[in-house]
């Protein structure tokens, strides 16, 4: 095998591989809901060790090619400290930050709602992916206890291409018996992108329903997670992707 067939396998490779260490995805949903309540996504970053830390940051609008991104920004922790990061995005838009640095620092992010009076009504911790929680290429992710009503709680769902690679994804609603709600959607992420569906339940058709579960699966290394919430009030949650019972630790990170 020759040096330029070594070097297209390497690309290939690289292409291919999701997140590589110290990359980590931090999902920013925002948006305001009717009567001003308006909803962001704060990022702490802490460094816990004795010398000061950097890390790069760069904001991947929603849709958008991630590879393709200039880098927005840099940041220093010094030793020992909490920083509440900000300006990392535009305000109000939803997206992605794709963070790299020292491994040593810790990340924490939070989606808050704020009340017209500047007043927190609820707040609850956001995903932070990593190579850990991405699920492999044509793995499927499952997210329960949706829910949907006209007035009341409702989801958006968000579907991250982890690669760096352009990835076909599919979205099945189902009831909590297992039967299906529509028909199957089919969407196409951009390499490291974010897509975002509001109201998703009701994209399937469904317009009272609660306990609903959604299933992901997407060609590429992927990850997805839901936001349930009644827009303006106290009610916010973040759903994850279930586990899988009896799963060896040591498998964490190595599909679903």
């Amino acid at each position: 095998m020759n040096t330029r067939m070594l070097s297209a396998l390497a690309l290939t490779a690289l292409l291919a591989a999701p997140l590589t260490a110290g990359e980590i995805l931090i999902p920013l949903a925002a948006g305001t809901a009717p009567d001003g309540t308006d909803y962001t996504t704060r990022v702490w970053f802490s460094n816990p060790g004795g010398v000061e830390r950097r890390l790069s940051y760069t904001y991947i609008a929603p849709g958008a090619d991630g590879t393709k991104a200039p880098q927005r920004g840099s940041l220093s922790v010094p030793a020992g400290d909490t920083m509440l990061a900000t300006n990392l995005a535009p305000a109000g838009k939803n997206g992605m930050l794709l963070v790299s640095g020292a491994p040593q620092l810790l990340i924490t992010p939070r989606l808050e709602a704020i009340g017209p009076n500047g007043g927190m009504r609820a707040a609850t911790a956001a995903p932070v992916v990593s190579g850990v929680e991405v699920a492999p290429a044509n793995g499927r992710l499952h997210l329960h206890g949706l829910t949907h009503r006209q007035g009341g709680l409702i989801t958006d769902l968000y579907v991250i291409n982890a690669s760096r690679r352009q990835t076909q994804c599919t979205v099945d609603a189902l009831r909590d018996n297992g039967s299906p709600i529509g028909t199957t959607l089919r969407i196409t992420l951009q390499p490291l992108s974010f897509h975002g569906l509001e109201r998703a339940l009701a994209s399937f058709g469904a317009n009272g329903i609660d306990e609903a579960r959604l299933a992901v699966s997407c060609s590429q290394a992927f990850y997805a997670y839901a936001r349930v919430y009644k827009p303006g009030s106290a009610e916010l949650n973040v759903v994850t992707p279930a586990q899988a019972l009896g799963r060896d630790v040591s498998t964490v990170g190595k599909g679903r």
